[in-house]
């Protein structure tokens, strides 16, 4: 349960709500930034959990202790929870605003527990941005039907990779999206989607823990 409840349309400030098939609820956000890392923390294979304003931690800032807030907090697949915190980074570019974060970070390091900053630059990176964007309608609304865990095998029996070409003309479109959004297909969304683009079975746990972040 998220320590702040409210959600408003407040000043300048847009916040809403993400619809989130992991979760199976309603995830709240207060900033379109907070929204888009949704987004990948939701379709990260390594990502098994997530809640919004997770707890009140406490930290000093060189003068008294200060209540802080966590933007997230994150269950992965090889058990780690993770805190995250997401600003726009022109806000860093501000020492005090700097100065507050690396203090936090330090302290919660220190104190054992793991602590990300997010900007824009991480969360909005192209074309993986992008990319996730096309695959999210298929991640809620998956084809149908998908091909068996066997098909998919023998479909790679004599290759380690297929080409997005070939996938797409073997399976069509819809399969093929909802495969590589159910992380069932791998495929580099670090690079710009084109018919050459490798395609393959997720190998191990490795791309199964693998997260876009």
């Amino acid at each position: 349960m998220r320590v702040r409840r409210v959600v408003t349309r407040r000043g300048r400030h847009i916040r809403g709500y993400f619809p989130s098939k992991k979760m199976k609820r309603m995830v709240a956000w207060e900033s379109l930034l907070e929204r888009d890392a949704l987004l990948l923390l939701e379709l990260s294979p390594g990502v098994v959990t997530y809640q919004e304003q997770p707890e009140e931690l406490v930290y000093w800032d060189g003068e008294a202790m200060r209540a802080y807030i966590p933007d997230l907090r994150v269950s992965l697949n090889d058990e780690r929870a993770l805190l995250i915190e997401i600003k726009p980074s022109s806000e860093l570019t501000r020492p005090q605003v700097k100065a507050k974060y690396r203090q936090i970070a330090e302290q919660l390091l220190a104190q054992g527990l793991d602590y990300r900053l997010l900007t824009d630059k991480e969360i909005q990176q192209e074309p993986q941005f992008s990319n996730l964007k096309q695959l999210l309608y298929r991640y809620n609304h998956p084809a149908s039907p998908l091909p068996t865990r066997s098909q998919l095998a023998a479909a790679f029996y004599l290759t380690e990779s297929l080409t997005l070409a070939q996938c797409l003309e073997r399976f069509g479109s819809d399969v093929t999206d909802t495969l590589i959004a159910q992380a069932r297909l791998y495929v580099d969304l670090t690079q710009p989607l084109a018919p050459t683009s490798f395609v393959q079975l997720p190998a191990g746990g490795d791309r199964h823990a693998s997260v876009y972040f």
